[in-house]
């Protein structure tokens, strides 16, 4: 995708994209609610945000989706919301740079799921960002081995938060063409925001009370990083490649885990840092166009 002559501010943009995006654990640190709740209120405040821009073009073209396309629709909602509430859990349990660092394997995951439910193959060089994944994913393992069971569990929740995620894109990629970008995102934020509050009730998450700063780090996170972040990654997609925007990207757990030093005093261990050095360099194998 060729750079256009605003490419410098493009590239602002997506600076500023991943500087929002990497404020999400940090909100959801602050609300101090169960997992449940937060991401229920994120999905569900998004949605209300965002209803405005999208609602036109939504009633133009959903009504006109197959029934097939519909099911994907709502699976991929589903997904979306999986991925919510089991990463927002693990922050419960780990460090921010553990939980940030394997969510964000989500595109091995995506690889995975291609080549199993889709039939796409993968060459030399994705097979060797999977294994890599693998291994930086074991040695932040490793470095938390010694602590609480309980963080083991963290780490394994944000794993889940990798493949539900992977799963969100993998099954939404027909959609995308099939629907407009603000009508389908509205549709699939609507649906999470449904299953959030299915598993809320269905775990006895209360829906209130909560006090002011709990509403006000919800709002944040509908605001910040989820219509703010995302909606500007989706804006530099429009002048930057998908590759130049998801190496970008790999900016968020440096950003995050900076963030959670400097406000919670989280300093991540030196093995956390060569497994997380280990985990990045993956997903740039993963993201690097390739050669033709």
């Amino acid at each position: 995708m060729a750079e256009t002559p605003g490419g410098s501010r493009a590239y602002a943009v997506l600076l500023l994209a991943v500087l929002f995006v990497s404020v999400g654990s940090i909100f959801v640190r602050m609300a101090q609610a169960p997992p449940l709740a937060v991401a229920f209120y994120r999905m569900a405040f998004a949605t209300v945000l965002i209803g405005p821009f999208a609602y036109s073009s939504a009633r133009r073209s959903l009504p006109a989706l197959p029934s097939p396309k519909r099911l994907l629709l709502a699976a991929s909602g589903i997904a979306l919301a999986l991925h919510f509430a089991t990463w927002i859990s693990s922050l419960s349990y780990t460090s921010i740079a553990s939980s940030v660092l394997l969510v964000n394997t989500a595109p091995i995951f995506a690889i995975v799921l291609s080549r199993v439910f889709l039939g796409e193959r993968a060459d030399g060089r994705l097979l060797a960002a999977i294994g890599l994944a693998l291994v930086g994913a074991s040695v932040i393992a490793a470095a938390d081995w010694g602590a609480a069971p309980s963080t083991l569990f963290g780490n394994a929740l944000a794993v889940a938060g990798a493949a539900s995620m992977a799963a969100y894109h993998v099954v939404g990629r027909g959609l995308r063409d099939a629907l407009p970008l603000q009508a389908y995102v509205w549709a699939v934020w609507t649906v999470a925001s449904a299953t959030l509050a299915a598993l809320a009730a269905l775990f006895g998450t209360p829906f209130a009370p909560y006090p002011t700063r709990s509403w006000l780090a919800f709002l944040a996170l509908a605001l910040v990083p989820t219509v703010l972040g995302h909606g500007l990654v989706n804006r530099s997609l429009r002048f930057l490649s998908a590759p130049t925007v998801g190496l970008f990207l790999l900016g968020e757990p440096v950003g995050a885990s900076l963030l959670a030093y400097a406000l919670f005093g989280e300093a991540p261990s030196l093995t956390t840092a060569v497994g997380g050095a280990i985990v990045l360099l993956a997903l740039g194998l993963v993201l690097l166009p390739r050669r033709t």
